[in-house]
């Protein structure tokens, strides 16, 4: 870790210390990020989700608390791994985090328990560079302007064009390389379009059990299996998880549906990178440039 933040350091100009937060803890809870905060004077967690494009506030907290936002922006459609669905869209709810109180917009989702108030997805993500340490548990935040990540990058990463979220090139099994999302609000290791795990017949060259995923909107079953090998920049992990949606169904990467699985600015999204990869790592994100650092010991 210590040669990590000394490379960061490097990067920094000597002017902008000031632009670098302290460490905030966070806890990992069932593979997310979650970091304490208050929405509309009660405390809950907050889930740092690099994969979202909005932000949302759980239903279950909001009823739990008595919570009625009062500002509607009507109705949007979401659309998560397992479908797409009508929500409440809120405006100008009161949220306390990191010693700011702000005024932000968030979608009304189900996800996590009633302690879980919010997602905070790239309204909020793409305004700092973060860096994400998960072997101690803790993150920080960057000005833009006191890092210069074209120089420490070394993922090959870039922003989704027409969406925004990063998507990043991985090596699989030594056989194919895929553009993923990085996403930091899940909890796999990869959620993967059956169709690359077909290709390559590893649904019958590796043992698959049977499990149940679930999004933002509703639940789905799946597939899983392990890899022997996977390469995510500088780095090869073992033994790595796959998911892929049952037979039968497209999971949905954040694409329009006639968009799905198809060449977006020349690149193929064929999935996701989450929890199970991530948590090896030192991870620095760049989400308005789409740029990536990550470091282990």
């Amino acid at each position: 870790m210590r040669k990590l933040l000394l490379i960061i350091g490097f990067f920094l100009s000597t002017s902008a210390v000031a632009g670098v937060s302290a460490w905030v803890p966070f806890e990992h809870e069932s593979g997310h990020i979650r970091v304490k905060v208050v929405v509309e004077g009660v405390e809950g967690w907050a889930i740092m989700d690099s994969g979202a494009n909005i932000n949302g506030i759980n239903q279950a907290f909001l009823e739990k608390h008595g919570i009625s936002p009062k500002q509607h922006r009507g109705k949007i459609k979401i659309q998560g791994v397992h479908g797409t669905q009508e929500r409440t869209a809120y405006r100008d709810i009161q949220t306390e985090m990191f010693g700011q109180k702000l005024a932000l917009d968030y979608v009304e989702l189900n996800f996590g328990g009633e302690d879980t108030a919010i997602i905070l997805g790239s309204p909020v993500l793409e305004q700092y560079v973060l860096q994400f340490d998960y072997p101690n548990s803790r993150m920080r935040f960057i000005d833009h302007d006191s890092i210069d990540m074209a120089n420490v990058k070394n993922l090959p990463m870039r922003p989704r064009r027409g969406i925004g979220d990063p998507i990043v090139k991985v090596e699989l099994n030594g056989e194919t390389e895929v553009w993923l999302i990085l996403d930091t609000g899940s909890t796999s290791g990869v959620y993967l379009s059956r169709e690359v795990a077909e290709k390559h017949d590893w649904l019958t060259k590796f043992p698959v059990v049977q499990g149940i995923s679930r999004g933002v909107n509703t639940t789905g079953n799946v597939e899983m299996f392990r890899i022997p090998t996977l390469s995510f920049g500088p780095f090869e992990l073992e033994n790595v998880g796959i998911t892929v949606p049952e037979a039968g169904v497209n999971a949905k990467f954040g694409e329009a549906e006639d968009e799905l699985n198809t060449r977006i600015g020349s690149v193929r999204v064929d999935g996701l990178i989450g929890y199970d990869v991530l948590q090896h790592f030192i991870l620095t994100i760049d989400y308005k440039f789409g740029r990536g650092h990550i470091y282990a010991e």
